[in-house]
């Protein structure tokens, strides 16, 4: 072979290695490794050129960890689109140099709609929040977001009045998200890592996480019957399996509608949605939402019957019943007995039936009366049909039922249960379906709370000018306990130092110290700097327990509303998973907001910080004298 067909080959062969390298190689970054759960999708938006990393004393850096900025999301999602750059001659916002990368990418994506922007300012090196993620996704990959506008909104942090609520559910049906424990987090920032992750699965259905069931409303005059949950945070899912996706979760005592008995599971009604509940762990209560007491006689079937869900023959059908067919009687209501089929009750007509026999046993006393025992502390009943029992055990003996509102005296409590007087009777009832209330002294004497500091360690929670909401909610958090013991109150917290307990660790923390009331103290965060202002939160997860939630919400904020001067951003309704996972009563106060000078101000100013803890004391004490 000749000197120049050796060049030539030579030549061809570089060539051609040059030509496989970029599209083939895969760029190594030293802070990336290979068994990473967002490696392949860094990789993947490499190839595309949609993003190259950091050149620091001669290694090549991601930076997964750290926040996404708008210009740099811009950037991304415009490459990732297939749209090229803009050039324009005038900027359209005053913060963005014209001439510049980073203006041709961000003047393209104003072109597509893929942000919005105020005051004629871009903010470009602002921290990308997820729910304007959610935005940019949705425009930049042609999601009809109308297509999910009836569907619903699986995260509880997520309201429909939420500008972003449709671009939240669009991304979400779309299997570009699933949230994070059940959260969305809307105001989170998002790292240079999760952004990869996003970008790539709306690019690319190979990145998609598997598509959600999509939720159908709810028809209520469906019903059926009404069931009360008998374990603690029960899954509610999308289908009748435990391979469907969770959608929520309820504790013991939480009512729910059921529409339907398919096998071993219920469907059910949450939050205006099919659900479905596994019927092992749920008891069927009569349609007024009280305990099926025992049979009191046996009937049989005159004729071919149809069993309804109230004593009316306009009401629901549930099913028919055989000509023939023996069946208990628990009730008798006008010319109806309120009966069981398969296990769900319903009302037949009483004159179509033959009593065949059985005796009449008294159903379990429901006592209003007030205490014959005299003692310092009283207890409030907070549910429906509290059962009293023998001993201090759920699978002790029944001695009567007590209503809501009832009030018993304590005689003394070991863990969970209380010893109690109810009329002439005593026994023992779960304390966590009791107010308990001192006649004399401190109100909160005894009583075991439980404070919680938002975040704190590894999560600093909202972060603004150097000021961090982990330190501030713990300087908070002491000195409510500090007030509350002085008063005679058992307090334990959740964290005493820059350490970070998980969400479920907090619960268990709750349970495991056997909490009485739980508060959870937090510091609040928007994009827009003018959002200020108190608000605190309640979960609806325990049937009717969830107004004693609300009152104790409602006590804290007015205090802190009335004495720090804060906007009033009011009570409101939200599943985290802190309150939602609780079955006393149980709330999550966002004292102000980091992200708004003024709130700013009051919350690292130790004078307020003093008016803050007074606050949420006196709410706690309003909460145990009403």
């Amino acid at each position: 072979m000749n000197q120049k067909l050796i060049t030539l080959v030579v030549a061809i062969f570089l060539v051609c290695t040059l030509a496989v390298t970029p599209t083939s190689a895969k760029v190594v970054f030293a802070d990336v490794a290979t068994t990473d759960a967002t490696y392949e999708e860094i990789q993947y938006l490499i190839s595309l050129g949609a993003i190259k990393g950091y050149q620091e004393k001669g290694k090549t850096y991601y930076k997964p960890n750290m926040s996404v900025t708008r210009a740099q999301a811009a950037k991304m999602a415009v490459i990732a689109a297939g749209k090229s750059p803009l050039k324009v001659s005038k900027s359209s916002y005053s913060d963005v140099k014209v001439g510049t990368e980073q203006s041709t990418y961000i003047e393209r994506a104003k072109q597509l709609g893929l942000f919005s922007a105020k005051s004629g300012k871009f903010s470009p090196n602002a921290p990308l929040s997820r729910e304007e993620m959610s935005h940019v996704l949705a425009v930049a990959f042609n999601l009809n977001v109308n297509d999910y506008k009836d569907l619903a909104i699986v995260f509880p942090d997520v309201t429909t009045s939420n500008t972003y609520a449709s671009y939240i559910k669009a991304i979400y049906y779309n299997g570009i998200t699933k949230g994070n424990d059940g959260r969305f987090m809307p105001k989170s920032s998002v790292t240079r890592a999760q952004f990869a992750s996003f970008i790539a699965r709306a690019k690319s259905e190979e990145y998609r996480l598997a598509l959600p069931d999509q939720l159908d409303a709810v028809d209520v005059t469906q019903v059926i019957g009404l069931v009360s949950v008998t374990t603690d945070g029960l899954n509610v899912r999308t289908g009748p399996n435990t391979s469907s996706t969770v959608i929520g979760r309820v504790n013991t005592g939480g009512k729910l509608s059921v529409y339907a008995v398919e096998g071993n599971w219920l469907k059910v009604s949450y939050q205006g949605y099919y659900g479905y509940i596994s019927k092992s762990y749920a008891k069927f209560l009569e349609q007024d939402g009280n305990a099926i007491g025992p049979s009191i006689k046996a009937v049989t079937a005159n004729a071919t019957l149809n069993l309804y869900y109230k004593p009316t023959s306009s009401s629901k059908k549930i099913t028919q019943i055989s000509a023939g067919a023996a069946l208990s009687v628990y009730k008798e209501i006008g010319g109806y007995y309120l009966t069981t089929v398969d296990g769900v009750p319903g009302y037949i007509v009483k004159a179509s039936t033959t009593v065949v026999g059985g005796s009449v046993v008294e159903p379990p006393k429901v006592d209003d009366e007030k205490p014959v025992a005299t003692t310092n502390t009283i207890g409030k009943v907070t549910v429906a049909s509290l059962n009293m029992r023998q001993s201090a055990s759920g699978s002790s003996k029944t001695i009567k039922t007590l209503s809501k509102g009832s009030v018993i005296a304590v005689h003394s409590i070991n863990g969970f249960w209380a010893k109690v007087t109810a009329g002439k009777d005593t026994g023992y009832v779960h304390k966590s379906y009791i107010k308990l209330m001192n006649e004399k002294g401190s109100a909160v004497k005894d009583r075991i709370i439980i404070l919680d500091p938002g975040h704190g360690g590894k999560d600093p929670g909202a972060v603004n000018s150097g000021h961090t909401e982990k330190a501030i909610v713990l300087k908070v958090s002491n000195l409510v306990k500090q007030k509350l013991e002085a008063d005679g109150a058992k307090v334990q917290m959740t964290r005493s130092g820059d350490t970070y307990p998980s969400l479920q660790e907090r619960v268990k923390f709750t349970q495991d110290k056997f909490g009485e009331i739980y508060v959870s103290i937090h510091v609040n965060a928007a994009t827009s700097t003018s959002a200020q202002g108190t608000e605190t939160y309640y979960s609806i997860s325990s049937g009717d327990q969830f107004e004693e939630d609300k009152k104790l919400a409602t006590y804290i904020n007015t205090e802190i509303v009335n004495n720090a001067k804060m906007k009033n951003r009011g009570v409101k309704e939200a599943q985290y998973y802190v309150t939602r996972n609780m079955i006393i009563p149980s709330v999550l106060v966002e004292l102000g907001f980091i992200s708004n000078a003024e709130d700013r101000k009051k919350l690292v100013d130790d004078k307020y910080v003093e008016i803050y803890a007074q606050s949420i004391y006196n709410g706690i004490v309003d909460y145990y004298k009403k």
